[in-house]
């Protein structure tokens, strides 16, 4: 986990998107560090348009 989040700076020019798999009580916030890191989006699996994540890659490239 540290590793991902040291590199992840490495990766910081990039767009990227995060999308949050964790579900359930406990929750370990791996993706939020890691989208702050990169200074990317987060999006919630349950948050997902209807067309997927092909869809927000896609509107996230046009931006």
């Amino acid at each position: 986990v540290d590793d991902a989040l040291r590199d992840a700076a490495l990766l910081r020019e990039e767009r990227a998107v995060v999308v949050d798999c964790e579900s359930g009580p406990v929750r370990l916030g791996l993706a939020g560090r890691l989208a702050e890191r990169l200074d990317a989006e987060l999006v919630h699996l349950e948050d997902l348009p209807a067309d997927g994540l092909a869809g927000v890659v896609r509107d996230r490239r046009v931006a």
